[in-house]
């Protein structure tokens, strides 16, 4: 495969937070509450400080192979045909997040603003958007990515008028749910945290020594949990501990009690940049699996992989559309991610530690 542009550390970390922060801005609030109620903030900062731990696991494990992808080092550390089951699990796995993340967006788009458009109609449109500018180079993704990290920023100014209205009674006494179900809590909000593992793909076109790869890729998961704890921590505050248990994003209804002197539904706006920051997490994962695919096939470029599997994510992503389905395959996802995310990569450092297996002696 024709080896894309480089990036900087600084894009790196612009990808990695787009590609962490997607749909659960919306619901992870809702879904860490299952676990830890009030205290689903205090799940979402332990999740993050457990990410930390499987990033500098992918961290080690490339620094070793600088110049190659997952795909090309795992046949070299378990063989060919391991290798190969390995490099089809995680262009799978990718898909699936693509197909997932793009069905969640079109039930919640149908449900909070376009209840008679059509699922296909916004799956297209996001899709081809998301294709136009995957098929593209590493570092124009890249620089998308920067610019659209800038609406991030519009959260925290939406927040900021409606502290006066938080029951801090609602999350007193802070941890009161205790150790287990904070765990559980940490444990459903995995997911969310997806994005990381895109390091195994972008290491070797990343600028920069090791140290510099590292701090970018921790740094935008340290940014991520922040942001994720913010917006749980307002919902707990805002939404009593019942009325919490029926709302599935309580973002949103965070965004339509907000008023701007100019703007009043400000649930609408912020949907419109939501499927913004959702896109750039299709940008990467499609990107990620179609120079999966490319590597797999040995074809030269990635285009050609990245049409087919933007022609088969529509029809998937709208068959999923039921809330209660997706919520099922969410968590099926959060389990499979566990072993994908943390298990193999830990594996494959394991024998790379054991068989003395780096760049330069293979």
């Amino acid at each position: 495969m024709k080896s894309p542009a480089t990036i900087s550390p600084v894009q790196l970390f612009f990808i990695i937070l787009q590609t962490q922060i997607g749909i659960g801005l919306l619901s992870l609030p809702y879904t860490v509450q299952e676990g830890a109620g009030k205290d689903g903030w205090i799940s979402i900062l332990l999740a993050g400080l457990f990410v930390q731990g499987g990033i500098a696991v992918i961290w080690l494990l490339s620094s070793r192979f600088p110049g190659l992808t997952f795909y090309d080092f795992a046949p070299l550390l378990v063989g060919r045909i391991i290798g190969t089951v390995l490099t089809m699990m995680y262009i799978l796995f990718f898909f699936a997040m693509v197909c997932y993340q793009l069905s969640y967006f079109l039930a919640v788009s149908s449900n909070w603003a376009f209840p008679r458009t059509p699922h296909v109609v916004f799956a297209v449109l996001a899709v081809a958007v998301s294709v136009y500018l995957a098929k593209e180079n590493l570092r124009i993704i890249g620089r998308f990515h920067n610019l659209a990290s800038f609406l991030l920023v519009s959260i925290i100014f939406v927040l900021l008028p409606l502290i006066p209205h938080f029951e801090m009674r609602y999350l007193l006494p802070f941890a009161s749910n205790g150790v287990e179900d904070i765990m559980r809590g940490a444990g459903k909000a995995v997911t969310a945290f997806a994005g990381f593992e895109l390091l195994l793909c972008l290491y070797p076109f990343t600028e920069g020594s090791k140290t510099a790869k590292w701090k970018a890729v921790a740094g935008a998961n340290a940014a991520t949990s922040i942001i994720y704890a913010i917006l749980a921590f307002a919902s707990s505050a805002i939404f009593s501990p019942e009325e919490i248990k029926v709302v599935p994003e309580p973002v949103l209804y965070i965004m339509k009690e907000a008023e701007l002197i100019v703007v009043e539904r400000i649930d609408l706006l912020f949907l419109t940049v939501w499927a913004v920051l959702v896109l750039t997490s299709l940008i990467s994962y499609l990107y990620v699996a179609s120079t999966g695919l490319t590597h797999l096939l040995k074809a030269k470029e990635h285009k050609k992989s990245l049409y087919v599997l933007a022609v088969l994510v529509i029809p998937v992503a709208i068959a999923n559309e039921n809330r209660m389905e997706l919520m099922r395959i969410g968590d099926k996802i959060n389990s499979v991610s566990i072993i994908l995310l943390f298990v193999i990569p830990a594996f494959l450092l394991m024998v790379a530690l054991i068989r003395k297996k780096r760049e330069e002696s293979v």
